[in-house]
């Protein structure tokens, strides 16, 4: 596969991702303008830096690995170390406490560029605990540190919340020493979850009957309604769990249609559902990475 066919179907997979229409609009954004300066040949044209707004669970890493597959195909950033990319969630720390944190991001930085002497490539920033403190020193020396180390490696920020003064606030700090480009992500909704579960089951050689995709629908809808939902990563374990249910039913072939009694332990009135809305609303949600899609 040369690189252009590399290229193309780095392109494609985003284009084929299931809803995230927000961020295959930004990608064909930049599509373009990498087409113009390659053609045009302005090297000195870089990109910029990312503050994206989403909710939990909304399929953050799957983006990140796509965007950073996508960025080395096309040769926009350099790449160096064991990976393309990680994620970093940047602990608040107190006006009157050493900035430890900086060392922290350094040290993990480090290590992800390997034998390496730097990490090249791209690095996603929690921000969240940051949100009502972006004025604060501490905050302004970490991006006076991404700032001088730019050439290395392109930030994504990330927060969780689209309350309009919090995010002005972090826009105004992130701009002060970056340039910044904002993606307001749209979580996905629950057709675009069943389309998810059935396309992942589908990978199994099962499919599903109108009845029964309508009773999905109605189990995930129930499931989502939970304050603590995390998306994609609790709608992995569903299809998991389902997939196994059924296969521990009986011996099954190569093709298997999943009729609605089929799935009837995890209807939107099974305990399994009910379980799972429990433990989710229940659930204080701890870190950022989320392993999901």
């Amino acid at each position: 596969m040369n690189r252009h066919e590399t290229v193309e179907k780095c392109f494609s997979d985003i284009m084929d991702l299931k809803g995230n229409d927000e961020f295959k609009e930004a990608i064909k954004r930049l599509h373009v303008f990498l087409m113009n300066k390659e053609a045009r040949s302005l090297n000195r044209l870089t990109l910029p830096n990312y503050l994206w707004v989403a909710k939990r669970g909304g399929g953050i890493t799957t983006l990140i690995n796509a965007f950073a597959n996508y960025l080395y195909a096309t040769k926009a950033i350099e790449f160096c170390g064991i990976a393309k990319s990680f994620e970093f969630k940047l602990e608040y720390v107190a006006p009157d406490r050493p900035f430890m944190e900086l060392t922290r991001f350094h040290v993990t930085k480090s290590g992800y560029a390997g034998r390496n002497r730097y990490f090249k490539g791209v690095v996603c920033v929690d921000i969240n605990d940051w949100l009502e403190r972006a004025h604060e020193d501490h905050f302004a020396d970490f991006l006076s540190y991404v700032s001088s180390n730019n050439d290395k490696f392109l930030v994504i920020f990330c927060i969780h919340t689209d309350a309009v003064n919090a995010l002005e606030a972090i826009e105004t700090a992130l701009s002060t020493n970056l340039r910044i480009e904002t993606l307001k992500l749209r979580f996905p909704n629950v057709d675009e979850l069943v389309d998810l579960v059935i396309s992942k089951s589908q990978e199994h050689g099962f499919d599903y009957i109108e009845e029964s995709k309508a009773l999905l629908g109605e189990a995930i809808k129930e499931i989502s309604s939970g304050k603590q939902f995390n998306g994609y990563k609790t709608i992995n374990r569903l299809t998991e769990d389902m997939l196994y249910s059924i296969l521990t039913t009986g011996l099954h072939g190569h093709t298997q249609i999943i009729s609605a009694d089929m799935l009837y332990g995890h209807s939107k009135d099974s305990e399994y559902v009910k379980r799972e809305k429990a433990r989710i609303n229940a659930k204080k949600k701890i870190g950022f990475t989320e392993r999901d899609m």
